[in-house]
């Protein structure tokens, strides 16, 4: 007889869920090997990549990039405001991919903060490194970091390589070359090819 799951998120217990339901959660990304699960017959909540030996839970299928969710940047994404909007709506999806101009849009939109704003803190008197320029660095860091990996993923490369950045000259004219590839044309591990 199979029973109804009940699934962990952010500490609160969801369900009761149908087998069903629970396979289309597994589908799609909701319950990963780590969330915490529990059927009636268990004797605690266990991460779902071992509820196998408590139970007959149906296993995680591999990942199949085929399915994977469409493109989730704007349609406009590839445009000068496009581009600002996009990086700013998808601040942390460091999952998914982006194109070489929604990358180097997004970095002008940077460089025209920064002037912007070094230019109001000479103004209110603070030099170039004051706290509005401080407050917009702060404010434009975790996108910025977001739409680099992004655009790693976009050419096949793990985001691990954007740690490269912290090695002067040599990381810094990888990742340039990086930044500068051609889309890959390919479906790969962090999704289908973004919309043009």
């Amino acid at each position: 007889m199979i029973t109804d799951w009940y699934y962990a998120v952010e500490g609160a217990s969801v369900g009761p869920v149908s087998e069903e339901e629970f396979k289309k959660l597994i589908a799609a990304g909701t319950i990963h090997s780590d969330t915490l699960v529990w059927q009636e017959g268990m004797e605690d909540w266990v991460p779902f990549g071992r509820a196998d030996g408590q139970n007959t839970a149906p296993s995680v299928p591999p990942f199949n990039a085929a399915n994977a969710p469409p493109d989730p940047a704007r349609a406009d994404a590839n445009s000068f405001q496009g581009a600002l909007k996009d990086g700013f709506a998808r601040y942390v999806d460091f999952r998914t991919r982006s194109t070489r101009s929604q990358f180097w849009w997004w970095s002008l939109w940077s460089i025209l903060f920064g002037i912007a704003a070094s230019i109001v803190d000479a103004i209110i008197g603070f030099g170039d490194s004051g706290p509005v320029n401080g407050l917009v660095s702060l404010a434009i860091l975790l996108p910025s970091i977001a739409v680099a990996i992004r655009r790693l993923h976009d050419i096949g490369r793990s985001g691990w390589w954007y740690l490269f950045v912290f090695l002067p000259i040599i990381g810094w004219i990888l990742l340039i070359v990086f930044f500068c590839t051609k889309t890959d044309e390919n479906t790969n591990q962090w999704g289908n090819p973004p919309q043009r």
